[in-house]
């Protein structure tokens, strides 16, 4: 026999000689309805099936949160087939108050224990008291910053319209929190008090940072949001869009809009601000480099080599020209970042790599060291603010990857002395084995 999950939560029996359906075992309920890119409307129902490694046991699992175990050693299933059931339930206050919705399913031979994956990327391990084991995003994961006073606390986001934040010493959620907007960008204010999350809608969220409270909404943005980041005298809020500009809010008036920066021709991908909080860099999809006032908007025009930026996550300019491998498309980085000490640059691109190379890289082809694990895009790369850590995060396959940086420190070679340094020092011990008239050794010419 050959079984098969439904979306309506059964488990369908077929004739793998006559390739017909014998029956149909009701089995879950059918749980959350799902909109799909490629036909219309159905439910989760059963995802996952796994028969065990004695060949008489067969696990179910399906979207209304319940394991089933069903006895199929006469190499068929029926109703009456049931062994037990193990229903899955998320502890009392959780975020998501409805059951998990499983989509995967694995048993270790000989033990009871079996782990299970979800619909929003989490992996239960299920006994008597099941337990989650691995947090994650339930889509696209594009938003990440560090806590620049708690160098072991960094923020995601993603368009599963949640923000988490973790532990990067524990490498565990510390607190979570639903938008109700799909999310594409983060950043923390300087004092680490507050969070600002861009979205998909053009809007931006303000969150306090420990409780994950909204303290303040604005929607001034026509399109989805690619990056905010706070100046740094804690003053200013910028927020960057597809729709080729970028606001500028002031914190202390309650986030009032003090200014619009305009001039971009394809939509602004990162930005930056000065030490100073004055400027802002910004850079776009059609390779424009622009720098801004910050509090008027006005597009500044004057050079700004030798301005000091308080960071760096443009994959545009001299500095990270090196970044850039022959053959690129311009689109094939999608983030940077530089170390806090100024020795280095990490980078995220499309193939899945995550690239450490020598800051500032203005060689061609310059030396990277890559790191491979992503299954997808990259979106996003960030250090920490002691640069012991690195995280990335992938866009479709949801992952947040951490890397432990430690740079290191080559030991200088002793180096051979040149061979007029080796004649001059053999010339030398000569004339001081010689001894000088009256039984005293004479000195070398270069030595008196």
């Amino acid at each position: 026999r050959c079984v098969t999950g439904t979306p309506d939560g059964a488990i369908a029996v077929w004739d793998s000689r006559d390739k017909k359906c014998v029956r149909v075992v009701r089995a879950h309920a059918a749980g959350p309805q799902v909109t799909r890119e490629d036909g219309p409307p159905t439910h989760h129902g059963v995802r996952c099936l796994r028969l065990r490694a004695d060949q008489k046991t067969l696990l179910s699992a399906g979207a209304d949160g319940h394991v089933i175990s069903w006895d199929v050693s006469s190499g068929d299933l029926k109703e009456g087939s049931v062994l037990g059931a193990t229903p899955v339930k998320r502890r009392s206050g959780s975020e998501a108050p409805n059951p998990p919705v499983f989509r995967g399913l694995d048993c270790a031979p000989g033990s009871d224990v079996f782990v299970a994956g979800t619909h929003g990327s989490e992996v239960w391990e299920i006994d008597d008291t099941p337990r989650v084991l691995i947090h994650g995003h339930s889509a696209d994961l594009y938003g990440v910053s560090w806590n620049p006073v708690a160098p072991t606390e960094f923020a995601t986001a993603s368009e599963g319209e949640r923000v988490h934040v973790w532990c990067a010493a524990s490498r565990k959620l510390q607190r979570a929190v639903a938008l109700g907007s799909k999310a594409r960008c983060v950043g923390y204010s300087p004092d680490g008090g507050e969070l600002a999350v861009g979205c998909k809608n053009g809007g931006v969220h303000v969150l306090d940072a420990k409780s994950l409270i909204r303290l303040k909404w604005m929607k001034t943005l026509g399109e989805y949001v690619t990056d905010v980041k706070f100046s740094p005298d804690g003053e200013l809020l910028a927020a960057a869009s597809a729709d080729q500009r970028i606001d500028v809010y002031e914190r202390k008036g309650g986030y009032k809009k003090i200014a619009t920066c305009r001039g971009h021709s394809a939509t602004v991908r990162h930005l930056d601000w000065c030490a100073e909080s004055k400027i802002l860099r910004t850079v776009c999809g059609a390779y424009e480099i622009l720098y801004f006032d910050a509090r008027t908007g006005r597009q500044v025009t004057a050079n700004q080599r030798d301005t000091k930026w308080a960071t760096w996550t443009s994959v545009l300019g001299f500095d990270v020209m090196g970044i850039w491998r022959d053959g690129s498309d311009g689109t094939d980085i999608n983030a940077c970042d530089v170390s806090k000490s100024r020795r280095h640059v990490v980078c995220a691109d499309d193939f899945g790599g995550v690239s450490l190379l020598n800051y500032p890289c203005v060689v061609e082809d310059a030396p990277c060291a890559v790191g491979r694990g992503h299954s997808s895009h990259v979106m996003n790369v960030r250090f920490s603010p002691d640069d012991d850590w690195v995280v990335s995060v992938g866009g479709k396959d949801r992952a947040v990857f951490q890397w432990r940086f430690k740079e290191k420190v080559r030991e200088v070679p002793k180096t051979a002395p040149a061979p007029w340094e080796a004649a001059e020092a053999e010339l030398r011990g000569k004339a001081r084995g010689k001894a000088a008239p009256g039984g005293t050794r004479g000195a070398a010419p270069w030595e008196t």
